[in-house]
């Protein structure tokens, strides 16, 4: 083990010729993604394991998900729950239309529906995007029909109901380091 390891310095930083993003951090290199692979498949790993994975010292994976975070690369850990099993039995995709002024006010208004679990703003045939988690059609009904077609400036919907989730990959890797 070098110096640099047993006194948790990660020297890499230092000399890595991959570009830096937005002025703030590095690329993450290898190591970083078999640290962020092994966070994703469970927020609870070890630091001793998550290392032993990485073949890097507990102090190096320590620091290396320390400046992963300060980065904004690692944004935070989470729960990943079956939605069924929660009374959640129904997905759907709801794609919303209408006039330009109106989206910045209907922020908080979507942000504060406890339904949508993304929103997403596009360009496209839609302005909006929404992922929204229900226990059954009546509560899917009820939210388009009394709530959404409601806000400020809303010209359209059309929902796409969720037959099948096939992939959902908590961390999604560029294709060239895939």
């Amino acid at each position: 083990m070098s110096d640099d390891e047993q006194h948790g310095r990660d020297r890499s930083a230092d000399t890595d010729p991959r570009p830096r993003r937005g002025g703030a951090g590095r690329m993450p290199d290898a190591v970083d993604e078999v640290i962020i692979g092994a966070l994703a498949d469970d927020a609870r790993t070890g630091i001793t394991e998550i290392a032993a994975m990485a073949n890097v010292s507990r102090a190096t994976a320590y620091n290396r998900i320390k400046r992963l975070t300060e980065d904004g690369v690692i944004r935070g850990y989470s729960v990943v729950t079956d939605h069924a099993r929660m009374g959640l039995g129904v997905t759907a995709l709801v794609l919303i239309s209408g006039s330009q002024p109106d989206w910045r006010a209907n922020r908080e208004i979507l942000s504060s529906y406890p339904e949508i679990e993304y929103c997403w703003y596009v360009v496209g045939s839609a302005d909006i995007v929404l992922l929204v988690r229900v226990a059954d059609t009546h509560q899917l009904r009820d939210l388009i029909l009394t709530r959404l077609q409601a806000l400020p400036g809303v010209t359209a919907t059309q929902t796409l109901t969720v037959i099948d989730e096939v992939v959902h990959r908590p961390v999604v890797r560029p294709a060239d380091r895939a």
